[in-house]
């Protein structure tokens, strides 16, 4: 009777843990940190506003721009005007006039009810979008998310050493119930009429 074995698992080392953690975290620490080093800024989409373009829930790259670089076409987060405490928002540029800008969404049938006159000589003007992403940033945006994160991986990380720890000793296991199989005589191999069964060697 043949036992086979199962296969052995290369065992865990620091490097192991430290690849694993790079693979988990480390799409969460780019999604955070690059913008800064490029000089970007990062602004959650979470109106339906620009459908069609920049999805609700994406996350919008912006870099400041002077205010005479803008031209129709692009795409600028502004505070809404003629508010004491106004939203975001994140418009086209449709037009350019001597009083100001004219602003939409590229998901609205009009353009939007006011003409923009920039305070700053800056805006903020959208280099690119990351479509869904910018939910997953709101969630670590708060402590709670990183917590979260960080004590899933850990954990994750502690299951997969535990497996791979105890993989030698069940392979062990099993060579142990191999060689105990091959000491119990094979039933076929009894006494029987006109057959003998050596059980030692001839003196010679």
């Amino acid at each position: 009777m043949e036992i086979e074995t199962a296969a052995r698992l290369p065992a865990s080392t620091p490097w192991g843990r430290l690849a694993l953690s790079v693979v988990l975290l480390g799409p969460v620490t780019l999604l955070v940190l690059l913008p800064i080093g490029l000089g970007l800024e990062r602004y959650v989409m979470t109106g339906s506003s620009m459908e069609g373009s920049i999805g609700r829930g994406s996350i919008a790259f912006e870099r400041v721009v002077p205010v005479s670089d803008l031209r129709v076409g692009d795409v600028v987060t502004y505070p809404q005007p003629g508010e004491t405490d106004p939203d975001l928002v994140t418009h086209r540029i449709v037009a350019i006039e001597r009083d100001g800008l004219r602003t939409q969404g590229d998901a609205l049938a009009a353009p939007d009810p006011w003409v923009l006159h920039p305070d700053a000589p800056t805006m903020s003007r959208v280099e690119f979008a990351v479509p869904w992403v910018g939910w997953a940033y709101l969630f670590l945006a708060h402590p709670e998310g990183w917590l979260l994160i960080t004590v899933s991986a850990a954990v994750l990380l502690l299951l997969l050493s535990g497996r791979l720890r105890r993989a030698p000793a069940t392979r062990r296991d099993a060579v142990q119930t191999a060689e105990a199989s091959r000491s119990v005589p094979d039933p076929q191999d009894a006494p029987g009429p006109g057959r003998a069964v050596r059980t030692r060697e001839a003196k010679r």
